[in-house]
């Protein structure tokens, strides 16, 4: 992390505050996600995946903490003095009502891993690209959070891949459900307003942004993983081309139920 960035000396005070309410409530909600991973690893217990997955969800654990401070870390340099952790957030696990128990340590994987921390390597990606290379902390931020998440979500593709074809026959009815709802709780999430586009070159991408990211997401990583793994997509790619619209009145009972946690 670099010790001076001028690009924060050059922003108002009224900037400065909002970037200061953006970063911690990342740092908030990379703590959540240090709990999810807790879930996660129970679940690569439950579902008997080999030793490397399991050593991958127990090092991410770790990884999550360290992006809370890290973000706690990037609040404090643009308030200008140093900041207590957040509040801590609270973790809802869903409990995927009406499938098999068995599958059920699978869904959260998928859930979260596949689905979840793919959007957020997405989203770090789309705010990495708008952040500018003069404001270096942000970016040296953005890259360190931007590693970890897509090794985050390998976790979830490499356990799909690891599932004999009845166990992905069993999966295939809950893909949907999967997408939709992790995309709807990042459409969701409350985000600190930011009111000033130039803003975006400290980590801080705006609606639109995020939008695009979360769609591209979806159509340049998710659906061509889930046709990868012979896991029908068609009705996906409708959807996706109708907008991808989260509505309830889009939704499915099972897609109603909320995911594990949005990363960022």
């Amino acid at each position: 992390m670099p010790e001076r960035d001028p690009a924060i000396e050059a922003l108002t005070d009224e900037q400065r505050a909002q970037l200061v309410a953006v970063w911690i409530g990342r740092a908030a909600s990379e703590r959540r996600v240090a709990d999810a991973f807790v879930t996660i690893h129970g679940a690569l217990q439950s579902a008997r995946t080999d030793s490397s997955l399991r050593g991958l969800a127990a090092r991410a654990v770790d990884d999550e903490l360290r992006h809370a401070e890290l973000c706690r870390v990037v609040a404090s340099r643009y308030a200008g003095r140093e900041l207590d952790p957040p509040a801590p957030l609270t973790l809802v696990v869903p409990a995927h009502r009406g499938a098999p128990a068995r599958l059920v340590a699978t869904l959260h994987v998928l859930g979260h891993c596949a689905m979840n921390e793919t959007f957020a390597s997405a989203f770090l990606e789309a705010s990495f690209a708008y952040a500018d290379a003069d404001a270096a902390l942000a970016r040296a931020a953005l890259r360190e959070l931007l590693s970890d998440e897509i090794d985050h979500a390998r976790i979830g593709w490499a356990h799909l891949a690891q599932l004999g074809d009845h166990q992905r026959a069993e999966v295939a009815p809950w893909i949907g459900s999967l997408v939709y709802a992790n995309l709807k709780m990042w459409r969701d999430t409350p985000r600190a307003s930011v009111t000033h586009p130039m803003l975006q070159r400290h980590g801080a991408p705006g609606a639109q942004v995020i939008e695009s990211a979360l769609i591209g997401a979806v159509r340049e990583l998710i659906l061509p993983g889930l046709a990868r793994f012979r896991l029908s997509t068609p009705s996906l790619e409708r959807w996706l081309a109708a907008g991808a619209p989260t509505a309830a009145s889009h939704w499915s009972a099972k897609a109603l139920e909320p995911q594990i946690c949005c990363s960022v």
